[in-house]
């Protein structure tokens, strides 16, 4: 009764075991374990670890030097430098993307390599254990997205182009309408602008204080230091971004015509302060000529234009302070909303 216990035993985990193989099959994820211990490097693969890098069923412990090999050259000194600092460093976890050259087809492939260093009392190397796992289909659609992108805004900005070339002709014809073609097209750039600080956003580029840093730079002057943007940062979403362009825009201009950038001597700072799931962007002119009434008109086209935006695009709100020594406008957004 004992031996059919230990049969049935066995053969429960002969089972587990052909379908732990099945699910690295189909996930094309193969095991490895390394013998760190005096830096020989010493290795087992697992019969699914064989198939995802191309190689003989008879390379299960293939030499340290055979994996360095296979590695492609434009990223063989990378994942190598990384290997060898993470193995002689305090870390417990390795994680690296690489591509490989598969002896078996010469194809590449891309692989994601995920292993735990398991280390003595000391903190000397012992073993490291982990799978590779296949990730080429997720690389090569993530390059066709940025190609596609990388089209998309070539396109949108020709659009801006043109749209901004019309606009000048139309000026030329209708002299009257120069100045509302004027806004128009500086409107138009500023929007510009934010796009292609979304574009770049994709391959890494900051977060609002970059976008902000962008939008204004026309207003910096000559010693670059008119503006000065300090604070915290944030992840800017493309709607978010549009929003701002208006609103800052807006500011920049009225600065300019009215405000402290109308004056040598002028300067606007813009806090950004991040908390508590909010955003609160502050505007503050110092320098310009002294403010004696707040206006008490209707809002023109351009308060109009920027309040619509930070209310119906970011949900945002907007708050004026006319003081003497200069205007205050504080924005408060989400940064739930800030990020769409």
């Amino acid at each position: 009764m004992a031996e059919d216990t230990s049969e049935s035993a066995e053969c429960r985990l002969r089972a587990r075991e052909a379908e732990f193989a099945r699910i690295q099959r189909i996930g094309q994820i193969g095991g490895m374990e390394v013998d760190l211990r005096g830096n020989n490097f010493r290795n087992v693969r697992s019969p699914e670890y064989l198939v995802v890098h191309g190689l003989p069923p008879d390379a299960t412990h293939e030499s340290h030097e055979a994996w360095v090999a296979r590695i492609h050259p434009e990223d063989r000194d990378r994942v190598l430098s990384h290997f060898l600092a993470t193995v002689n460093g305090p870390e417990t976890e390795y994680e690296v993307e690489y591509r490989i050259i598969r002896p078996s087809d010469g194809q590449t492939r891309w692989i994601l390599a995920k292993a735990e260093i398991v280390r003595d009392d000391a903190g000397a190397p012992l073993r490291l254990i982990g799978a590779h796992i296949d990730i080429t289909a997720r690389r090569r659609a993530e390059e066709q997205r940025e190609l596609v992108s990388r089209e998309l805004s070539h396109r949108i900005a020709n659009i801006f182009t043109v749209v901004n070339s019309l606009v000048r002709m139309a000026a030329r014809f209708e002299p009257t309408n120069k100045e509302f073609a004027e806004k128009l097209e500086s409107r138009l750039q500023s929007l510009h602008r934010a796009h292609a600080f979304v574009s770049r956003k994709e391959v890494g580029d900051g977060g609002i204080k970059s976008l902000l840093a962008r939008l204004l730079e026309p207003y910096q002057g000559a010693s670059g230091r008119r503006v000065l943007i300090e604070g915290d940062d944030a992840i800017v979403g493309p709607n978010a971004a549009t929003a701002l362009a208006l609103v800052f825009h807006e500011l920049a201009t009225n600065a300019v015509k009215y405000g402290a950038l109308s004056t040598g001597d002028g300067s606007v700072y813009v806090a950004v302060d991040a908390a508590a799931g909010q955003l609160r962007l502050l505007w503050r002119e110092e320098g310009g000529p002294q403010i004696v009434n707040a206006p008490t008109g209707p809002n023109g086209f351009g308060s109009v234009l920027v309040e619509r935006a930070a209310r119906s695009q970011l949900g945002a709100t907007m708050t004026y302070e006319w003081q003497p020594a200069g205007l205050s406008v504080t924005v408060e957004v989400r940064l739930a909303d800030l990020s769409r």
